[in-house]
């Protein structure tokens, strides 16, 4: 990208920071501009959305051009730094994971070096006690179990020794060993909730409609998206999940902690946030991601909230998610910051050049699209980066006053095979091999958008 692009880039995309000190406070630094800006709190839902939506069975994603991204007037500022709406920590929430034996160096091994070291209480659960993995609860089907070999019927044991480990947790969350959680998020969209009523909260889904729903029409939290059990709720699932345990045996997982709930008449709070999939199977815009969100569609937004969660991933795709939403940074005396960006994730920031002639569109850590033509013309986004490479904070010496990062987003190449990085130099049809955007991004009390 040319220098001047870059001073766009660096004047239209400011972005809150959040820094975590070694002593755990968090200290908060406002900033500008947003297409949409919101907090947990103002993420409440209303009665119109607390309507049940129309029950329909699963099938294949339904794929919907996006509408243009919504176009900001004028820049949004805030006087006061974001807040989660809610004291909820990590030590209120407790944490299951389902694994297996074969799984353990490769998916939970990459959640260890990513998001799962914010979190304090921990098991996992799998069919067979693993001496490499600690604290993990082997466990056992039920005597009639017609999906053996799937790990359906793992989900009610371990709920059940949830239960009986942790009885004061506020909350239990539970998800599979390839989910990435971020963390801040999940507390946030959890403390904007009152944790004494019954709450079964997670990614609204139904049964596919060649498979369980010609037995079950229920909605459900998908399993894999992750999902939370109030502790309210989780103590009246105890009392009936030994029964549910012997008689739904021949459901997916998730769908059979569904019915359970669905028997006790409480249904699934659906939740923005959670997904089914990666990030790339997904079109992100400004919409909202529908009502209930993310179902039968390939929609998706950070407008409303930011993500919570991503499921079906590699062990590279999460590291990958933790590259992009922490920065760590050494400070001369030696002490380590972490900022965090999960709240930006997938959010969107667009400008436009009149230098240029060219719409920028920012999707927060993972994109930058370009669209040529006038100020007025509706944009064709491109997607010409969206291979991240790294989110770093600057070095003294490339920023002044408050914290600034360089967020970079590499061009995927579409001439020769691989990245590109052992393309000769010589070869001027493929010069430059690699080509990257670099945001600047700059934390400051409170700045107004400038453009150009």
């Amino acid at each position: 990208l040319s220098s001047r692009l870059l001073h766009t880039l660096a004047g239209a995309f400011l972005a809150y920071c959040v820094c975590i000190v070694r002593d755990s406070r968090a200290c908060a630094r406002s900033a500008a501009p947003s297409l949409s800006t919101t907090t947990a709190a103002a993420a409440r839902p209303s009665a119109a959305e607390l309507a049940s939506p129309p029950l329909r069975p699963s099938a294949a994603f339904r794929t919907a051009s996006s509408p243009p991204p919504e176009q900001a007037d004028t820049a949004w500022c805030s006087s006061s730094p974001p807040t989660t709406g809610s004291e909820l920590s990590v030590k209120d929430v407790a944490f299951g994971i389902l694994t297996a034996k074969n799984l353990v160096q490769s998916r939970v091994h990459a959640q260890q070096l990513s998001w799962l070291p914010q979190a304090r209480d921990v098991v996992f659960y799998s069919e067979a006690d693993l001496e490499a993995l600690q604290p993990t609860v082997a466990l056992e089907p039920p005597p009639k179990e017609e999906l053996v070999g799937g790990g359906a019927w793992k989900n009610f044991p371990a709920l059940m020794d949830l239960h009986k480990r942790f009885p004061r947790h506020a909350w239990i969350f539970f998800c599979d060993d390839d989910t990435y959680v971020y963390m801040g998020n999940l507390l946030a969209m959890l403390g904007s909730y009152h944790e004494e009523r019954d709450w079964y909260i997670g990614l609204y889904w139904t049964p596919r409609i060649d498979m369980e729903w010609k037995e079950v029409h229920i909605a459900y939290a998908s399993g894999g998206a992750g999902y939370a059990l109030s502790r309210p709720m989780l103590a009246r699932l105890s009392e009936t999940m030994p029964q549910c345990h012997t008689r739904y045996t021949r459901w997916a997982g998730d769908i059979r902690v569904g019915k359970c709930v669905n028997d006790l008449g409480v249904r699934v709070r659906a939740e923005a946030g959670f997904h089914h999939e990666s990030h790339d199977k997904y079109e992100w815009d400004n919409t909202g991601g529908g009502h209930p969100y993310g179902h039968l569609s390939h929609k998706a937004s950070a407008h409303k909230r930011p993500p919570i969660t991503f499921h079906h991933l590699q062990p590279t795709q999460l590291e990958l998610y933790y590259r992009m939403q922490f920065v760590r940074h050494r400070r001369p005396d030696g002490a380590v910051e972490a900022y965090d960006f999960g709240e930006f994730m997938l959010r969107e920031f667009s400008g436009y050049s009149p230098q240029l002639r060219q719409h920028v569109r920012l999707l927060f850590g993972f994109s930058v699209e370009l669209s040529g033509g006038g100020p007025r013309d509706a944009p064709n986004w491109r997607k010409d980066f969206s291979d991240p490479l790294y989110l770093r904070r600057l070095s003294a010496d490339e920023s002044s006053g408050e914290a600034s990062f360089s967020l970079v987003v590499a061009k995927v190449p579409n001439v020769f095979d691989g990245d590109g990085c052992d393309v000769p130099l010589a070869d001027t049809h493929r010069a430059p091999a690699r080509q990257a955007a670099d945001v600047r991004l700059q934390c400051t009390p409170c700045a107004s958008a400038m453009v150009g």
